[in-house]
């Protein structure tokens, strides 16, 4: 039997940090081989390959690192841009002297229909115990606590859904896939799915 956290996929984790008292980015930009283009963005835009990842670094001495798949991946990433300015003769704070915090996780989820479900597609005929359920979003508006959701399918397809703890926005969609935003923690996404799962129980 498929676990909520084997069907979980996170896609992206964002976290901010601060690494110096104050950056020089265009000296940056400059050993680093970085994109800096002030007049668009005021950031240094510094990248990691593996694992993917985009680092801004901002004159204030704080970075912003996005694109990893969990912690490991920042706080590697975090590791390697303080190597690499330090040799390139930049100063910054010692790692261990570096706060790192999640801002927000990102990931995808499909609902699934229980393994034990003994009800059958009724185009098909085949069993759907264990299979992605299909989910009529207008049915689930009047479902869900209206004041939590919002639901305009010639704007977006998705049913937006918002949790207040854990504090979370799920966008579901007809196929039984949902993306959920806004956690800090794993702990909090399959907090989220287990409402949501418990809230649509009902519609089976």
């Amino acid at each position: 039997m498929t676990t909520d956290e084997e069907r979980l996929t996170v896609v992206n984790v964002v976290a901010s940090t601060r690494v110096a008292e104050e950056l020089d980015l265009p000296d940056i930009a400059i050993q680093l081989n970085c994109e800096y283009e002030p007049e668009q963005f005021p950031g240094v835009v510094y990248r990691v390959t593996e694992p993917k990842l985009a680092i801004l670094m901002f004159r204030s001495g704080r970075a912003v690192c996005t694109g990893g798949k969990n912690e490991d991946n920042i706080h590697e990433g975090i590791d390697r841009m303080i190597k690499d300015l330090r040799a390139a003769g930049i100063e910054t704070w010692d790692l261990k002297d570096v706060t790192i915090e999640v801002q927000n996780m990102v990931a995808t989820y499909a609902l699934h229909y229980p393994e034990d479900y003994d009800g059958v597609d009724k185009f098909t005929g085949e069993p759907q115990a264990g299979v992605p359920r299909k989910l009529n979003l207008n049915h689930l508006t009047f479902h869900l606590p209206f004041d939590k959701v919002e639901y305009e399918p010639e704007q977006f397809p998705g049913l937006i859904y918002r949790l207040d703890d854990p504090k979370v926005v799920c966008l579901i969609f007809g196929s039984g896939k949902m993306v959920i935003t806004g956690a800090r923690h794993k702990d909090e996404i399959l907090e989220a799915v287990e409402i949501i799962k418990d809230e649509l129980a009902d519609l089976l």
